[in-house]
């Protein structure tokens, strides 16, 4: 039962070195434009990838080319073919320029959330120098709409520190 498991055990782990062979041979071979890749398979069934022929035993050549670029319509399109050609009207969209048209929208989102905060914190400001002006004085002055300096009652004057106070609660972390 134990060797059953240990067995189990290796054949889970033999899939990790495989995949990341199996990764690192398709970047090498698509970097290198056309290049042979050859492949077998061992006696525990094992797959594996190599740039290099095995010195005995059956293996198989695969020929790999260019790696596909995703948003080209041609699997195998060199660089200067896709940026030779223009983009037809039911073509697919460039994913450079739809990677730069995301990023400049999340930089737009980011530039809008920045001027919201600061905006913010501006008022944040406003209504804690409101409270410093009004909380402690009893009397509270101001200049009316025809120039004219104005005593604030004391229903108004709670009212704008009461308002101040739910401000800073809601908005300012404190």
């Amino acid at each position: 039962m134990k060797k059953q498991y240990d067995k189990m055990d290796c054949r889970r782990l033999a899939i990790c070195p495989r995949a990341l062979l199996l990764v690192l041979v398709m970047t090498l071979a698509g970097s290198a434009g056309a290049t042979e890749v050859y492949t077998w398979t061992d006696e525990n069934g094992v797959v594996h990838y190599s740039d290099s022929p095995r010195a005995s035993g059956q293996m198989e050549a695969l020929e790999v080319e260019e790696i596909y670029r995703p948003g080209s319509s041609d699997a195998y399109a060199t660089p200067t073919d896709s940026a030779a050609s223009p983009p037809s009207a039911g073509a697919e969209p460039d994913t450079a320029s739809v990677a730069q048209q995301r990023r400049e929208e999340i930089a737009k989102g980011r530039a809008e959330r920045r001027a919201e905060q600061a905006e913010t914190e501006q008022q944040c400001a406003r209504h804690r120098q409101r409270l410093e002006q009004m909380e402690p004085a009893r009397r509270v002055m101001y200049t009316d709409e025809q120039g004219e300096t104005v005593r604030m009652d004391d229903d108004q004057r709670m009212a704008l520190i009461d308002e101040s106070k739910a401000f800073l609660r809601k908005n300012c972390n404190g």
